[in-house]
């Protein structure tokens, strides 16, 4: 369907100069996807007003992150006083920006009592969905909640494996908007580009509640009325959530085994160079692989063809495309766009500009391994 709409220079301006510093692989793309997320955001917060096209491309959310001109780059000092003000606002009197963070520090996790994971019925069947982007913020909620368990109990060994749902969503998503600003920070000073900032999905848009309503939606999850599960958690298998009254959260084994290994970020610190450990990645790649094969699959696929030359978004999309006939075009764009973003992290896939209108992607010498590996592994014996 073609549509025409009146956008004002100054958003044309700013979009031309997403897609020249290689964000996107056309306008269309940017445009697809600025509907999209505002679509996604109708969905997710029915009583939210609609806005405009412009508003919709004004706000700059992490999954949607439109890099500035050089012009418009600040030098770092401005950079942390921005940091410092969004931290100050966060500390206004409000409901949510009023709840206690949870601790994050590695602690020994092997007697917390654990939950079965939740029931196939209860996820959706294929890759994960494209917006659950990057795989520290389930890290870092997973290390939150293993605490939490921990801190429930006075002797620190807890009888009981659930927690109270609410309490424990909002504490999350409180901490996950800090640490994410404290990340922020380095990422500026680091000019990491848009696709490489570790700070990338974390609740840190100008208006927190928004900002963590998101978070909360997309990594930690929630239970639907027809009793489903959304989130990348529970998809995972790292926790299962329950409908009680109130609503539970418990953490599974493989979430358990995911919270203990040591991360860069929430161990060494926030300037760290990297999201996930070397341990935590392997860790990852093989858990997908055993109990979420529709993910891992696509990850194959991708390397695949990314290996045989597809390795520009809209190609990359096409091929995306095969692994489900009755998703739509946009559909398969954020599944690919999601898929790319965590084998970003997992440090299988590169991402490099073309030209100065777009991007192409390259397998690492860990991806060439993993596609290696792929491959002797369907070969007979």
């Amino acid at each position: 369907m073609n549509i025409v709409i009146d956008v004002p220079d100054s958003l044309v301006g700013r979009m031309k100069r997403a897609v020249a510093a290689g964000n996107y692989d056309d306008p269309q793309e940017f445009v697809r996807t600025a509907i999209e997320n505002q679509i996604q955001l109708e969905e997710e917060e029915t009583s939210q007003e609609v806005r405009s096209l412009e508003e919709a491309l004004n706000s700059v959310e992490p999954e949607a992150e439109i890099e500035a001109s050089p012009e418009e780059t600040k030098p770092d000092d401005s950079v942390h006083e921005q940091a410092q003000e969004r931290q100050s606002d966060d500390a206004a009197p409000a409901d949510r920006t009023n709840e206690t963070t949870l601790s994050l520090a590695r602690r020994q996790y092997d007697d917390i009592p654990t939950v079965a994971p939740p029931d196939e019925s209860r996820l959706d069947k294929g890759p994960l969905w494209g917006q659950y982007n990057r795989i520290f913020p389930v890290k870092l909620v997973v290390r939150g909640l293993a605490n939490a368990l921990l801190d429930s109990s006075e002797e620190g060994l807890p009888d009981d494996p659930w927690l109270d749902f609410q309490p424990f969503q909002r504490r999350a998503a409180r901490t996950a908007r800090k640490i994410g600003t404290e990340i922020a920070i380095h990422d500026d000073r680091a000019g990491r580009k848009r696709g490489e900032k570790l700070a990338a999905a974390l609740p840190t848009g100008d208006d927190p509640d928004k900002s963590m309503d998101r978070f909360e939606t997309h990594f930690i999850g929630r239970v639907e009325h027809d009793d489903e599960l959304t989130g990348a958690l529970p998809h995972l298998s790292f926790v299962d959530i329950v409908r009680e009254s109130p609503q539970q959260i418990g953490l599974t084994d493989a979430g358990q085994e995911f919270a203990s290994l040591s991360n860069p970020l929430l161990d060494d610190g926030v300037d760290a160079d990297t999201s996930l450990s070397q341990k935590e990645r392997q860790f990852y790649i093989s858990h997908v692989r055993d109990v979420r094969e529709e993910e891992y699959t696509a990850m194959q696929k991708v390397a695949q063809a990314i290996e045989e030359g597809d390795n520009r978004p809209t190609s990359l999309t096409e091929r995306v495309a095969y692994l489900n006939p009755e998703w739509s075009n946009s559909q398969a764009e954020t599944i690919r766009s999601g898929l790319t973003s965590r084998m970003y992290e997992l440090g299988l896939v590169d991402r490099s500009q073309v030209g100065q209108r777009g991007i192409a992607y390259e397998l690492t010498a860990a991806g060439e391994t993993f596609r290696s590996n792929d491959t002797e592994s369907t070969q007979p014996h």
